[in-house]
C-alpha cells in the first residue's frame, strides 16, 4: 500500500520533468525571467517534499521499506536530473554570449565551464547561449550517485546494509541550494551577470567536491560491510562452479 509519505516522496519524480519543461520552454524574459522563476518555484516544492516526507512517515507511523528505498532514489533522480537540465540554455536562449562565427572552444573549457550552444543563426551572425552550470562537476556527481546506488543495491541483495553518513546529507543539501540559487539569482538581482555565473560555478564545484568526499567516506566507513559483500559473492560463485559444495 502506498502511504501519504510515499506519495510525497514520489512527487519528486513528477516535479523534476515539470521543472525541466519550465526551464527550457518558458521565456527567458528579463526582468521576470519566467522560465527561471517557475522552475525555481517547482524545485522549491520538490525540496520541501524531501524535508517533509520523513516527518510525515514518522508522525503517521508509516515508515516502510518501500519509503526507505524510494526516498534516496527520488532524491538522486530529481537533483541529478535538474543539474543536467541546468547544463542546457534556459528558455532555449540561455546566458547570452557574443562570439565570433569561427569561435572554437578548447576541450578544457567545455569540461570546466558551462556548455555553450548556438541558439540562433542568421546569414551574418550567430547567437550563442550558455547553460548555468559546468559539465565536469555534474559528471562527477552523476558518477558518484551511480556508484553509491550500485553498492546499496548489491549490499541489499545480500541482506547487508550500508551506513549513511552526514556528508551525504550535506551533499544533498548543497545540491538543492545550488539548483535553487541558479534559478533565483537572475530573478531577484537581474542579469544574468558575470558574478552570478561565477557564483553558480563555484557552488557547483563545491557540490562535486563534497560528493567526491562523501563517496570516499562511504567506502571507508563501510569497508567491513563491503568486504563481507565480496566474500559472500565469492562463495556464491564457488557454489555455482561446484554444485556439490553447496550440498
Amino acid at each position: 500500500m502506498i502511504t501519504l509519505a510515499d506519495r510525497i516522496t514520489l512527487a519528486r519524480i513528477i516535479l523534476a520533468p515539470l521543472a525541466a519543461a519550465a526551464y527550457l520552454f518558458l521565456p527567458m524574459d528579463p526582468p521576470m525571467f519566467t522560465c527561471l522563476l517557475v522552475c525555481g518555484i517547482i524545485c522549491g516544492i520538490a525540496e520541501a517534499t524531501d524535508f517533509y516526507d520523513g516527518k510525515v512517515a514518522r508522525a503517521r507511523g508509516e515508515v516502510s521499506d518501500f519509503g526507505k528505498l524510494a526516498d534516496p532514489f527520488c532524491d538522486v533522480f530529481y537533483r541529478i536530473f535538474m543539474f543536467m537540465v541546468l547544463l542546457l540554455p534556459a528558455g532555449c536562449v540561455g546566458v547570452q554570449i557574443t562570439l565570433l562565427d569561427d569561435f572554437n572552444s578548447p576541450f578544457w573549457y567545455a569540461l570546466l565551464f558551462p556548455p555553450v550552444y548556438i541558439t540562433e543563426m542568421s546569414d551574418d551572425s550567430i547567437q550563442w547561449g550558455a547553460g548555468f552550470v559546468p559539465f565536469l562537476p555534474v559528471l562527477i556527481m552523476t558518477i558518484r550517485e551511480i556508484v553509491a546506488g550500485a553498492l546499496r543495491s548489491m549490499a541489499a541483495s545480500k541482506g547487508l546494509v550500508l551506513a549513511a553518513r552526514m556528508s551525504g546529507k550535506i551533499k544533498a543539501w548543497l545540491q538543492g541550494v545550488t539548483i535553487i540559487t541558479a534559478c533565483g539569482l537572475p530573478v531577484f538581482f537581474g542579469g544574468p551577470y558575470d558574478w552570478q555565473i561565477w557564483l553558480i560555478f563555484v557552488f557547483t564545484w563545491i557540490c562535486a567536491l563534497v560528493s567526491t568526499y562523501s563517496i570516499i567516506e562511504y567506502f571507508v566507513i563501510n569497508k567491513a560491510v563491503l568486504k563481507q559483500l565480496i566474500q559472500r559473492q565469492e562463495r556464491t560463485d564457488e557454489e555455482k562452479d561446484d554444485p556439490k559444495q553447496a550440498d
